[in-house]
């Protein structure tokens, strides 16, 4: 089943670069290099299927996925599927180095949208197609597809979203239909988005890169000023769908099913999403009127919402902010957007539920026979789900200091706050940082051994640790 599943999870990716190889009109398309890449990975994917057609002769155990197995082709499968998707900046135009390739095709497909390259405009169309085409299918989620594609997903389904994204945590009754409707939702919001930024002004090339890529609140784009050059109408369209798509997309579907009791109970997530990033908008605002940082109300409010939903863009220069400023950014980097969108951070409800715990524990300590119980969206959090939630939190706090540590001592020209918040955008797959990786700059004065730490914090903030680290676990391997 491992061995299958990779072999379509490779095979997909492959199969996606006809996109912008079919529909960017580069006049010099290299060819060449497209058909190396698409080859490279058709291969990798006909090379699974064959070792899984062995294997299956020789153990018979019909479909079954085991724990384990979903674990290993969860976090295995991602740093393949990152591999595969480095080909055509390896083979194509630019022929970037190993390094950069991998570290603009793990941003890609995970939706970190921190760029490697120094000059974007320079890059041929199909590379630039290339790359918010890697963001929009890494958005909701790679193995995602195939438990839309496949009928007999069952638990082995369950487990491959839920090991892949906060999507564990929604309501999953039927998962299939409800993958299946979510796919739509998100095609649906990638086609008006589209439609809305083409009427807006964009050129319908932009208007599609940039669809793909808010929809997906990712944040590559196609001009070196990322939106700072486009009009109001353009980043108010963008600031609307950042904002759909930070709230939890199994919500919408069941929306207009519920009362309003029901949704103010179940929306509770939702609702702290939108306090939380209002307050911060208000107070960046009341910041910006007090100081006068040097940019307009409307790229103070954009860059503060792409920040809060972790999609990247950049109107302003938020880094000429006072600490402050800075400060309010920073903690709407590490909340994010609401479990089961597509937005990065540790995710609202984890910090709403983190809250709520260590509230219930200050109150056990003077009133011991309380009976603790805490719930969000109506439903009581069991004490797996506390462990998982306490896990991701750990975790996160680990490779933070970790991460810097590590950056600090091989990027020794680097200053702290560079390091620290570099490694802090990739965890929380934000995208821009301060300092030497500041919203009008990028990752490219990053040494190799650096990118490739960096590409691996993108993965475990983007599969939220657990699916990674554990197959290091060898109880895992010898029992489950």
């Amino acid at each position: 089943m491992v061995l299958l599943f990779g072999g379509m999870m490779v095979g997909s990716v492959g199969l996606s670069e006809v996109v912008p190889a079919g529909v960017s009109h580069d006049t010099d398309l290299d060819l060449q290099g497209w058909a190396i890449s698409l080859g490279l990975t058709l291969f990798m994917s006909g090379a699974f299927f064959f070792a899984s057609a062995r294997l299956a002769k020789k153990i018979k155990r019909g479909n079954l996925m085991r724990r384990r197995e979903a674990m290993a082709l969860v976090g295995v499968g991602w740093l393949v599927c990152s591999l595969v998707t480095a080909f055509p900046y390896l083979f194509c135009e630019p022929n970037a180095a190993v390094h950069v390739a991998l570290f603009e095709a793990t941003s890609g497909l995970t939706t970190t949208g921190a760029t490697i390259f120094t000059d974007v405009e320079a890059l041929p169309k199909s590379i630039l197609m290339w790359r918010s085409v890697t963001q929009w299918l890494g958005g909701m989620g790679i193995l995602a597809i195939f438990v839309v594609v496949l009928s007999g997903t069952g638990t082995s389904g369950r487990m491959l979203v839920g090991t892949e994204s906060s999507l564990a945590g929604s309501d999953l009754a039927s998962l299939r239909q409800t993958m299946r409707k979510m796919w739509k939702l998100y095609l649906g919001f990638t086609i008006i988005c589209a439609l809305s930024l083409w009427a807006t002004g964009l050129t319908p090339f932009q208007a599609v890169n940039h669809a793909l890529t808010v929809v997906s609140t990712a944040g590559f784009g196609t001009e070196n000023d990322s939106v700072t050059s486009f009009g109001t109408g353009v980043k108010l369209v963008m600031i609307g769908f950042m904002l759909i798509c930070g709230v939890s997309f199994p919500l919408y579907l069941s929306m207009f099913r519920m009362s309003w009791r029901d949704k103010r109970r179940r929306f509770e997530e939702v609702w702290w999403f939108f306090g939380v990033l209002g307050a911060g908008v208000i107070s960046v605002v009341i910041f910006h009127l007090a100081t006068e940082t040097g940019d307009s109300i409307l790229e103070v409010v954009f860059d503060t919402v792409s920040v809060a939903t972790t999609t990247g863009y950049v109107s302003g220069n938020y880094d000429h902010w006072g600490h402050f400023g800075k400060s309010v950014l920073v903690v709407l980097m590490i909340v994010g957007g609401c479990s089961g969108s597509t937005a990065g951070g540790l995710k609202v409800g984890r910090v709403v539920l983190t809250a709520k715990f260590v509230i219930g524990e200050l109150r056990a300590s003077f009133r011991p026979q309380e009976l603790k119980k805490v719930r969000l969206g109506g439903k009581f959090i069991d004490v797996a789900g506390q462990g998982q939630l306490f896990l991701v939190v750990a975790m996160f706090g680990v490779f933070l200091i970790g991460g810097t540590l590590v950056m600090s001592s091989l990027e020794p020209k680097t200053s702290f706050i560079g390091s620290l918040s570099a490694v802090l955008s990739c965890l929380c797959n934000v995208g821009p940082a301060f300092a030497e990786f500041g919203p009008c700059d990028n990752f490219a004065h990053v040494e190799p051994a650096g990118a490739l730490v960096l590409s691996m914090l993108m993965i475990l903030g983007r599969l939220e640790y657990v699916a990674v680290l554990v197959l290091f676990s060898r109880r895992l391997w010898k029992k489950y």
